[in-house]
């Protein structure tokens, strides 16, 4: 074995699936897989496994690693470790989808089209689904919920005017595929849930199958955002309310750009555009859309 041979094996040697080992992340993480692992016979054990997994400090978090995209370097955009399996046959209409969709639409954000291109919008639900994933309409999902029509998500994103590495907090996680577009997109990524069915199913789906082990899912309620993360840079709202809540509001930092539905009537609502300065905010209204309702505290 030559030299390089051997420096290359050892740079890759601590290496586990979808995790690297980290002086701060690495031990909680430990926990978790040890917690499963023997616990099964627990009743209480899935529980406990939540708790241990939300007990990072943020010092801890903001020491983790970014993963590396589970599609880097990869020119047909599938995952690395299926490589083995059968070929992607939705990279073309992904592509197509790029292309006719968002290009042709006004969509010019090279990070947003990179990762539309990238991320597998079929998995994100039912298989009966999977020939019309890349048509330009949304599609329904468990729950009564909805994943939003692909230029909707590509809007969205260019419209948060973001940059690789900044924090974003999204509520509601849903289907998981825009928190997947915002991850390629190089952002460190907070997400909550209200719906316990849709949060375990998409936290499964997003590590397990994705390895987005960097990514932060919370099932709480959306319309009070996730104080213990804050101040965030950009916040994405996927849902709409009657008004902007406050506590969304305290959240975002100075600078900082959010993105939510607003509206007085149920299903009908103009995405606006928040900008902080300081202690004041300057709203811009980007035009009529159509999210399923906001619930919660501050919301419906």
């Amino acid at each position: 074995m030559s030299n390089n041979e051997r420096t290359e094996k050892s740079k890759t040697s601590h290496k586990i699936e979808g995790l690297a080992y980290e002086p701060l992340g690495m031990p909680t993480e430990r926990v978790i897989r040890l917690n499963a692992r023997y616990g099964k016979n627990d009743p209480e054990h899935s529980r406990r496994q939540e708790i241990i997994r939300h007990l990072i400090t943020p010092a801890e978090l903001m020491h983790r690693t970014q993963n590396r995209s589970p599609f880097a370097n990869n020119s047909s955009c599938t995952n690395p470790a299926k490589q083995n399996e059968q070929a992607d046959i939705y990279a073309y209409s992904r592509r197509r989808m790029v292309n006719e969709q968002l290009i042709a639409r006004g969509i010019n954000d090279e990070n947003v089209l990179r990762a539309m291109a990238c991320v597998p919008r079929h998995l994100f639900v039912n298989e009966a689904l999977y020939p019309t994933a890349y048509e330009d309409r949304p599609l329904p999902i468990a729950c009564g919920q909805t994943i939003s029509q692909p230029y909707t998500v590509a809007l969205m994103c260019q419209m948060l005017m973001a940059e690789k590495g900044m924090k974003v907090l999204e509520i509601g996680t849903g289907s998981g595929y825009q928190a997947a577009i915002l991850r390629e997109m190089g952002l460190k990524v907070f997400s909550v849930e209200r719906i316990k069915e849709l949060y375990t199913n998409t936290k499964s789906l997003l590590t397990a199958k994705f390895g987005y082990y960097d990514m932060q899912l919370f099932l709480s309620d959306g319309t009070l955002g996730l104080d213990l993360f804050a101040p965030y840079d950009r916040i994405i709202v996927a849902a709409g309310g009657p008004d902007i809540p406050e506590a969304l509001k305290a959240q975002l930092a100075d600078n900082g750009i959010m993105l939510i539905p607003v509206g007085k009537e149920k299903m009908t609502q103009n995405l606006i555009r928040v900008f902080k300065m300081g202690n004041s905010y300057r709203e811009e209204n980007l035009g009529t859309t159509t999210f399923v309702d906001l619930i919660g505290k501050q919301g419906w």
